[in-house]
């Protein structure tokens, strides 16, 4: 089976289309889709460590300079860098924390998605063999009436066939008494 779920940076959850097959959608690729996003939650919070570490380092107090006169513009500039760093991590890690709640969110639609077409299919199911079985009823019903009715058939031929037999039975008897006793005064 072909993948059709990517890695792309940008993927938009809100347009992820898994395709319906027998029972739902198709497992293998749902969890395909969800190795991915994990994958992608679990980069970007190796990137807010990184960027918190880098935040610690970067908060280790400074040894005091010799010269006074350097300190003092290296302590406004470090502090800069601080206050940049501190905001460009607070940045990471609310984008991380945000993509994290989409791809959650987008992992928890789809598999509510499966769920509910999975659903649908199993009710769809139930529909075709209640129709199958209702079809098949009515033409075991309808073959059951056929065979009593041949039967009946079978049963008027039956009784014709033994009046038939009786009647000319009867008669054929009487013609052969009758031949008998003539037979009997030719021969006297």
């Amino acid at each position: 089976m072909e993948n059709t779920v990517s890695e792309p940076e940008t993927l938009p959850e809100a347009d992820v289309r898994f395709p319906i097959v027998l029972r739902g959608y198709d497992r293998r690729q749902v969890d395909e889709y969800v190795r991915v996003a994990e994958k992608r939650v679990d980069r970007h919070e190796k990137a807010r460590r990184v960027a918190e570490r880098r935040l610690a380092k970067a908060q280790v107090p400074a040894p005091r300079a010799a010269e006074p006169d350097d300190a003092a513009g290296l302590g406004r500039r470090i502090e800069k860098i601080l206050q940049v760093a501190k905001a460009e991590a607070a940045a990471i890690v609310e984008q991380a924390r945000k993509e994290g709640e989409e791809l959650r969110a987008a992992a928890e639609k789809a598999v509510a998605e499966a769920e509910a077409a999975r659903a649908e299919t199993d009710r769809a199911a139930q529909r075709d063999a209640q129709t199958i079985l209702s079809r098949a009823e009515e033409e075991a019903a309808t073959i059951r009436a056929t065979h009593r009715a041949v039967l009946d058939q079978l049963s008027q031929i039956a009784g014709v066939v033994e009046e038939v037999r009786d009647r000319f039975g009867t008669e054929a008897a009487a013609e052969s008494s009758a031949d008998d006793e003539a037979d009997e005064v030719i021969e006297n």
